[in-house]
């Protein structure tokens, strides 16, 4: 059997090694025993990866391959209407959602399970009629991703202009009124960060669901109250060592469904990209996306 692999790539992810990766892909692939065709499309400005998904993958296509960051996997996936099997070369700053995923950090080994390792199920979270794979952040981490998309840093980029945001505002961020719906109880809590995730990392390195899996039908939640500035330094490692649950201040617990009523001081991000303000209803999809894994 032949197979045709749609391949979708982000040229602005990486630091420009997007290119030298489709090439290995393609160079991989040839070697294979069995027949594939890779069929590869570029995201850009006026096309993004969920647009150019829907308008030209089809039934023709056997499997998708995405080469680039959590935002151009989040895209990709919004765009896929039909079931197959999805593998991920990680081409951006931070590629999250591959750490959960456990994928190799050799290219070699990442071409191999992207073109042929072994379909598993996962879970897919729904933010309104948006799907996430690793997980979306309300408060301070949304307030993050917001800054980065209207504060242009033009001398950083990736983890470094990430780091610096979270430096800009670490301090002084103050604590905000959420009103939330949590499987069906009404609450209100004070928080400077709401976490919902699939995933365990954010940022490229900060481990705030540690208790996330990516198949138990369930969304991983990571709660912070009001903490003072000065432990709010102290304890950035334990945040990037997913420790932090032995702070007062933190709360890790699952559910299926949370409801966040509008708050026009919230700012969110889903999978690393800026999503807006609240109201959100955020549910899970068990197992309802085919991934490729190590054999």
């Amino acid at each position: 059997m032949n197979r045709k692999v749609f391949v979708l790539t982000n040229p602005a992810a990486g630091r420009n090694k997007v290119g030298q990766l489709v090439r290995g892909l393609s160079a991989y692939s040839e070697h294979l025993e069995e027949k594939i065709t890779l069929d590869v499309h570029e995201t850009t400005d006026t096309c993004r990866g969920t647009k150019k998904v829907q308008a030209s993958l089809n039934s023709s296509h056997t499997d998708l391959i995405i080469v680039g960051g959590d935002g151009t996997i989040n895209e990709a996936i919004n765009g896929l209407k039909q079931k197959i099997p999805v593998g991920f070369i990680p081409a951006g700053s931070g590629d999250d959602y591959v750490k959960a995923l456990g994928l190799p950090k050799d290219p070699k080994s990442q071409f191999a399970t992207a073109l042929s390792g072994k379909i598993s199920t996962v879970d897919l979270g729904q933010c309104n009629d948006r799907f996430f794979v690793n997980g979306m952040g309300i408060g301070f981490d949304g307030q993050i991703v917001a800054d980065m998309l209207h504060r242009k840093i033009p001398f950083l980029t990736g983890q470094a202009k990430y780091y610096y945001h979270v430096l800009q505002i670490l301090s002084g961020y103050q604590d905000r009124s959420f009103a939330l719906e949590i499987d069906k109880i009404a609450t209100t809590k004070s928080l400077i960060l709401l976490t919902i995730g699939k995933g365990t990392t954010y940022g490229g390195g900060f481990q705030l669901t540690p208790h996330a899996k990516l198949d138990d039908g369930l969304l991983a939640i990571c709660e912070i109250g009001k903490i003072s500035a000065l432990k709010r330094w102290l304890n950035i490692l334990s945040l990037q060592q997913g420790k932090h649950d032995v702070l007062d201040e933190v709360s890790l617990y699952h559910a299926k469904e949370l409801v966040i009523n509008h708050h026009p001081a919230l700012e969110a991000h889903i999978d690393g990209e800026y999503l807006g303000k609240p109201p959100f209803r955020i549910n899970v999809l068990p197992r309802a996306l085919q991934v490729r894994l190590p054999a």
